[in-house]
């Protein structure tokens, strides 16, 4: 199985996989890293090293981070060489539903990150919008 990562800021990581948990059971061959106040990002970017290791089956491990730029994905990149890794950022509850539900049934990591990446995309909209668009079309 694919492994999961989640690098942010705090608890963020460990909240989405909890939430995700809530939708779609148990998630399996995941874990979080939080980055807090004062931590070294020497020291994270050992323990994302670690958790990568222990994580990777032999198919690898997608790891998302909070947001381009950030510490938590500038110590992930810097690890890019030496592990087998599809980084994204900018995770959000479409795009780890995505990977949660589909990892199971297959093994093309590129793919994959791929079908989260589009579905977190997707995910973000101007509600209020959608809603008028809605009350539109029922008008009609």
């Amino acid at each position: 199985m694919i492994g999961l990562l989640v690098v942010t800021h705090g608890d963020l990581g460990k909240s989405l996989l909890n939430s995700i948990a809530i939708i779609a059971g148990e998630v399996k061959c995941s874990a979080s890293v939080g980055l807090y106040h004062g931590d070294s990002p020497v020291r994270l970017k050992e323990e994302i090293q670690e958790k990568v290791e222990a994580l990777d089956t032999g198919e690898g491990v997608i790891v998302l981070v909070d947001f381009y730029g950030g510490t938590p994905g500038n110590e992930v990149m810097k690890l890019l060489t030496t592990n087998k890794m599809k980084v994204l950022s900018g995770v959000n509850m479409a795009m780890l539903l995505e990977i949660v539900v589909n990892r199971e049934f297959s093994t093309d990591i590129e793919a994959l990150a791929k079908t989260a990446l589009v579905s977190g995309k997707e995910s973000l909209q101007d509600l209020n919008e959608v809603y008028n668009n809605l009350i539109a079309k029922a008008g009609d």
